[in-house]
């Protein structure tokens, strides 16, 4: 059973997962008026985060239109990762428990490493069966118990600083915090590292489901 609001084809859809109606407004990129970085052309404070990152626009409409399953909201990833909410049910995990939080990710052929990197936010254990079962792309996952998620950065498009243009070839690259690429990115994802990571078999969690997730996230 879904513990999202929201429902499309029986499927449950996440809270980070982006609708067709959050569409990507107009916003021209331009020298930012220090002569370090990016902006936008008609830029707010609302473009950037505490770390003075610019963030790519994203309409918010949660819910309205067609669930985009493959698709992440730029502002609701960011959100479940610098507030610890479950990527599913949007709930607050650190009030399940503040001392771990379960992430679930994308199986490549090893277990969740000490400082690995990732976009993903946590999950609730109730939660995670639903994620494993129903998401393609953690059909085959890894997860661990992790004691420490840091912010270490985001990901997003790197611009050229002559150009002012998408650099050639370059798709989406994470960059940390500490690099001074980060002024020429237009992010579109927070960037955790994780560490004190303990594997764990997301079918041993099948216990924690009889639980409760909690009262929903924040509303946007």
């Amino acid at each position: 059973m879904s513990r999202t609001p929201f429902v499309q084809g029986g499927l449950p859809v996440p809270y980070v997962t982006a609708w067709s109606t959050e569409t990507h407004p107009a916003a021209t990129v331009v020298l930012h008026r220090t002569g370090q970085g990016i902006g936008y052309a008609d830029e707010t404070p609302y473009d950037r985060d505490s770390d003075g990152v610019l963030w790519i626009r994203q309409a918010i409409a949660q819910g309205a239109g067609k669930a985009l399953f493959p698709t992440v909201h730029a502002l609701r990833q960011r959100r479940a990762i610098s507030r610890m909410l479950c990527q599913v049910c949007g709930a607050d995990t650190l009030q399940q428990d503040p001392e771990r939080q379960l992430f679930v990710l994308k199986d490549v052929g090893r277990p969740v490493d000490e400082g690995e990197l990732t976009t993903a936010a946590p999950v609730c254990p109730p939660c995670a069966l639903i994620a494993v079962t129903h998401c393609p792309h953690l059909r085959e996952h890894v997860a661990a118990w992790v004691e420490r998620p840091a912010s270490w950065g985001v990901a997003g498009v790197l611009y050229d600083p002559r150009t002012l243009l998408p650099v050639p070839g370059e798709d989406i690259v994470q960059v940390g915090y500490d690099d001074p690429a980060l002024r020429w990115v237009l992010a579109t994802r927070h960037v955790l590292s994780l560490h004190g990571c303990i594997a764990v078999d997301v079918n041993d969690l099948a216990a924690l489901t009889t639980k409760s997730c909690p009262a929903q996230g924040p509303p946007l």
